[in-house]
């Protein structure tokens, strides 16, 4: 079954259909997890308050600290000239911990079982030690599914986020604005479908630019959502966001985003995002870990710092004593699926 075609999702994701806000309304979902589910699909967002108490909070950044102090050797040399780190890419690899913010949120698991039609599945994360200052963008180009938007996008605050030290903002309603046209886009610079790569600086932000543009002309405007240590927001495939500037570059705001997907969904990049028209294989051939009850995909390569380092440590390249241990087991992604769903 691995990297071939798998009919059993929802398609199209429930959050995606036409009578979405009616299924909703009529599910068994519990009150809570009901009004999330309908944020998601009115305003493309929704902030689930409290999802971990403070005291947790601060000891998940005490882990951080003492793994980074552990590794400060091997990490400092990649700090930017204002002495900041780059995000970790999947630094839930090496600290567990972090992997239970997702195994252990179950309202937020709720919400996304239910809008997928299946289990809920950890893709990737990022770490933040202070804020991201990104320009509003979609996360689509780099998040393709099939079913496409497939997927949700999560931020765990670990601290507080402000105006001072920088802050999801979001275009609410920006998930609603129609898709642009992927392939003229592609083809313009390409000629061929068939040789888009991965990665394309130039089209990705010709795209958010388009984006944003149409948001703008309907009037949509950001809104910046303050939040207090042990808040989650669950964002909207579609919803532009992006990180407010930093008003004290003195100021930490540790965060955990993590990105969601159904189990066993296969995720692409903008080769197969900027080809809509053409089908590609659902199932991911990747490994899976099972922890607590939950597939998250298996990273051979460990962990690494995102822009502009793009610098890739494996775990056994790193000092990670003393740290929380979960269990966990790595199995195919056919077999998670048979555990998982049936």
């Amino acid at each position: 079954m691995d990297g071939g075609s798998y009919t059993g999702w929802v398609n199209p994701p429930i959050h995606l259909q036409d009578n979405a806000m009616e299924q909703i309304l009529r599910s068994t979902l519990s009150e809570p997890a009901m009004r999330h589910a309908a944020n998601i699909v009115a305003l493309g967002y929704t902030v689930i308050p409290n999802v971990v108490p403070p005291e947790h909070c601060r000891k998940v950044i005490a882990e951080f600290q003492k793994f980074y102090l552990q590794n400060a050797a091997t990490f400092d040399q990649h700090r930017s000239n204002r002495g900041i780190l780059p995000r970790f890419t999947n630094l839930h690899m090496a600290l567990p911990i972090l992997t239970q913010l997702f195994t252990q949120n179950k309202l937020l698991l709720e919400v996304q079982d239910y809008l997928f039609g299946r289990p809920t599945s950890l893709y990737t994360s990022l770490y933040y030690e202070r804020g991201s200052e990104q320009p509003p963008h979609r996360d689509t180009p780099v998040f393709c599914t099939r079913p496409e938007y497939n997927y949700f996008g999560n931020t765990l605050y670990l601290e507080g986020a402000g105006d001072d030290n920088g802050c999801l903002e979001v275009l609410a309603g920006g998930h609603l604005v129609g898709e642009l046209d992927r392939e003229a886009m592609a083809r313009a610079p390409y000629g061929s479908l068939d040789a888009l790569p991965q990665l394309d600086d130039h089209m990705w932000n010709e795209y958010q630019k388009r984006v944003v543009d149409r948001c703008t002309e309907r009037g949509l405007r950001a809104t910046a959502l303050h939040m207090n240590p042990g808040d989650c927001v669950i964002w909207h495939p579609q919803l532009p966001h992006g990180g407010t500037p930093i008003r004290d570059t003195s100021l930490t705001r540790h965060s955990f985003v993590f990105h969601t997907a159904p189990v066993g969904a296969r995720v692409y990049h903008q080769h197969v995002f900027f080809h809509p028209s053409k089908p590609f294989p659902e199932m991911a051939e990747w490994d899976q870990q099972i922890v607590e009850g939950r597939a998250v995909v298996h990273h051979p390569q460990g962990i690494a710092f995102g822009h502009p380092s793009h610098k890739a440590f494996g775990l056994d390249t790193l000092n990670r004593s003393g740290l929380t241990e979960v269990a966990s087991e790595k199995v195919s992604t056919s077999e998670a699926l048979k555990r998982l769903v049936g």
